[in-house]
């Protein structure tokens, strides 16, 4: 288990099931949390982020990894979830190529494969072939 303070992981999402368990696993080995969440209220190691939004890359400069659990499940419909989910997380990953992370994960779903009926299913599929 390598741990250090200089390990910075940012992460979408953690206040989701998956985000928080991967948030916590880094956490306990050592590493620098950065939340990218919707409501940051003046939380030191949290940024405002929505998926869909704009965002600036700036802000992961200093991460050493990234990894992208953020879903939006408002949007019900294929044009909004393609807009906010499949285009927000193309959005987010090329930020985080452009910041120069080192080291991108983006986390799917076992709804996600070929021929699935689900719009979860599909969104997380074409997420997949973005990542």
């Amino acid at each position: 288990m390598v741990t250090s303070d200089s390990f910075i992981c940012a992460i979408t999402g953690s206040n989701g099931y998956v985000g928080t368990c991967v948030k916590n696993h880094f956490a306990a080995c050592g590493w620098k949390i950065l939340e990218l969440k919707r409501r940051a209220k003046n939380e030191a190691q949290a940024i405002s982020y929505e998926l869909g939004k704009d965002f600036q890359e700036l802000a992961l400069r200093q991460a050493t990894s990234f990894v992208h659990c953020a879903y939006d499940f408002k949007p019900v419909r294929w044009d909004e979830i393609a807009r906010v989910n499949v285009q927000g997380s193309r959005k987010i990953l090329e930020f985080a190529r452009q910041a120069g992370v080192k080291k991108i994960i983006c986390i799917s779903s076992i709804s996600a494969y070929d021929g699935c009926r689900s719009l979860y299913g599909k969104a997380n599929l074409e997420i997949e072939k973005i990542a």
